[in-house]
């Protein structure tokens, strides 16, 4: 559900390394979004099916198991409503999966800010990468 003010307000990060997603958590929550955390797509895939809250997800792309590519892929299936912000530091310049958002990793607070607020505002398909 997003808040009163038009922006998203819970935001499920999906990510593998646990030192990255506690950093995305803590920047998430300074900017006032109450975050969800995941590890793993099918984590993800599981916090989706039960928590009707969740307005946009964050993954990572290179994930063992179900890569976030698919998981954007399921998600868009299961609940089109939610916006879909990729990162990853491994992309090639010229793929930009599924048309939606990428921020590359690394990424300073602004950057993922910046990511969010545009993510958000443009729904789920761009047709260029953020940051």
């Amino acid at each position: 559900m997003s808040s009163d003010d038009g922006r998203p307000s819970t935001v499920l990060v999906v990510e593998d390394d646990p030192d990255i997603r506690k950093m995305v958590e803590e920047c998430l929550t300074a900017m006032g979004y109450e975050t969800v955390l995941a590890a793993s797509g099918n984590e993800a895939l599981r916090i989706i099916e039960s928590d009707p809250t969740i307005d946009l997800m964050l993954t990572d792309v290179m994930m063992p198991g179900i890569s976030g590519i698919t998981l954007a892929k399921r998600v868009m299936q299961m609940r089109p409503a939610i916006r879909i912000l990729l990162t990853s530091a491994y992309m090639d310049d010229n793929v930009q999966p599924e048309d939606l958002p990428l921020l590359r990793k690394p990424f300073r607070y602004e950057d993922l800010e910046n990511a969010v607020v545009a993510t958000w505002a443009a729904g789920n398909w761009r047709e260029t990468p953020i940051a």
